[in-house]
């Protein structure tokens, strides 16, 4: 009961100082209704997190919640701002996305960039998974959750549907510089819209903007041509990629290929890069909505 009782008393404590932080909503977007959890600064909240959920207590050797409801198992959060939060370290965790009924869906963290708390949705690092591949392929996804990797495009619709969505862009060239783009609003369409790119939001970082270019075109793949090009673009690149005349940006090209290949034309028209990786978490600006509505639910 004290192990409890505290940590409602912390999320009294984060809600009144966020409160009085954040001010008002400016009342601009939509306030999402998917399962979240309470964190506003990345950082900070997640050490909070941590710190409640390591309250000792020597008389109760259950999770939080489980003495009472016996052994029925309790949900996996929505995302790894939760998932992650006890550890704080990179790898491997269970979520669960509410949209598509599905309860353990298995993700990769990254916690070491940017306070953490991001699913990576895409990774390059090596030729050992093939991404030129069809449309259902790239609807559900397909890879190495620790290497080559492809999240799916109906898991990140549904993602990105149900939260405000930030997006960041890792990128590594060949002689070992990296860069990075981060967009503070990302958002996708359902498979009725190609899952077209709708949002990006602001642009940060030290890539130079490449993906803005792509910004209302519907995902292409060679055997689901939905560009505006006279030819296939997935086709001709080798990939797939929300094409439009074709690409400023195309992180799903031929790994090692010299040109058209992993591509941030921003940098670089003539280098495939030999790394990349998206992420997504949840906006911030999204958090302060919630407070403000005291519609909070945490996962």
């Amino acid at each position: 009961m004290l192990r409890y009782a505290l940590i409602i008393l912390a999320h009294c404590i984060l809600l009144f100082q966020i409160r009085c932080g954040l001010g008002k909503d400016n009342g601009t977007g939509t306030v999402c209704d998917c399962k979240c959890n309470c964190v506003v600064q990345m950082g900070v909240a997640k050490k909070n997190i941590k710190d409640w959920i390591d309250v000792p207590n020597n008389s109760n050797k259950f999770p939080i919640g489980e003495k009472e409801l016996g052994s029925k198992r309790q949900p996996n959060p929505s995302s790894c701002v939760k998932a992650a939060a006890k550890s704080l370290r990179s790898g491997i965790y269970k979520i669960e996305i509410e949209k598509l009924n599905i309860s353990d869906l298995e993700v990769f963290c990254e916690e070491d960039v940017d306070f953490g708390g991001w699913i990576v949705v895409q990774r390059r690092v090596n030729d050992s998974v093939d991404f030129y591949r069809t449309w259902d392929e790239y609807k559900k996804g397909f890879g190495d959750l620790k290497g080559s990797y492809w999240i799916g495009l109906e898991k990140l619709y549904a993602l990105t549907s149900s939260c405000e969505q930030e997006l960041y862009i890792q990128l590594a060239r060949r002689n070992g510089k990296k860069y990075y783009a981060k967009y503070s609003r990302f958002l996708i369409g359902d498979e009725s819209k190609n899952f077209a790119l709708r949002k990006v939001g602001n642009y940060s970082g030290t890539a130079i903007d490449s993906l803005t270019y792509h910004l209302g075109v519907p995902f292409s793949t060679h055997d689901h041509d939905t560009d505006v090009s006279k030819k296939n673009c997935a086709q001709v690149h080798k990939g797939a990629w929300w094409f439009r005349r074709c690409y400023t940006c195309h992180l799903n090209g031929v790994y090692g290929r010299r040109k058209y290949g992993v591509n941030w034309n921003s940098l670089s028209t003539e280098e495939s890069f030999v790394f990349s990786q998206m992420m997504i978490r949840p906006a911030h600006i999204f958090w302060r909505r919630l407070m403000l509505r005291n519609s909070i639910r945490c996962a």
